[in-house]
Order: C-alpha cells, then structure tokens, then sequence
C-alpha cells in the first residue's frame, strides 16, 4: 500500500529540517574549537524573557523530536508540528548568530 503524498512530503520536509537545524547548532561548536577568540564575545540580555521564551522554544522542539523520531516520521501531525518548531528554532539561531557576529 502506497503512502499519501502528504506522508511523503512531510517526512521529507521533517528530516531537511532536523538536518539544518543541527548544521546551525554545530556551526558555533565549530567556530570555538577553530577561532576560539571569535566566540570570546559576552551576550547581554535585557530581561529575562528574552532569555524564557527561546529556551521555551528550544524545549517544545525537543519534546516533538523524541515523538517523531521514536515512531520514524510515520505520524504526518508529528512531522508538520515538529517542521513548523524547527522553522522558528532555525529562524531564531540564524538571526542570533548575525547579532552576535555583527557585534564582533
């Protein structure tokens, strides 16, 4: 029996996104251990929420992860929820990176 093209689709669109979104978490990892004094830089924040509400982010992206990855990308709901976070996770490492590296 074939799989809907939504199925197909969705599966395919889950897996770009976790594949970016750990390319963007690595890219820092990577920068320190080659040019540590780049990544010497301090982060201000000026309240707190701008510290809860990315954290908060980062978290629902993981607690959609362990489904989606638990039952293989076969639930088509998972897989679009699970896009849809790691756009805005993917989004908001992008632009934090061009803050910090716009402030060296």
């Amino acid at each position: 029996m074939d799989s809907p093209k939504n199925h197909t689709i969705s599966k395919i669109v889950a897996k770009a996104i976790l594949r970016i979104t750990i390319i963007l978490i690595a890219f820092p990892i990577v920068v320190y251990f080659t040019n540590p004094e780049v990544m010497s830089q301090r982060v201000f924040f000026p309240h707190r929420w701008a510290v809860l509400f990315p954290v908060l982010l980062l978290l629902v992206f993981i607690a959609l992860l362990i489904p989606v990855l638990k039952d293989r990308y076969t639930k088509i709901e998972y897989n679009w929820l699970f896009s849809l976070t790691g756009i805005f996770v993917c989004l908001y490492l992008i632009l934090f990176y061009t803050r910090i590296l716009s402030i060296l």
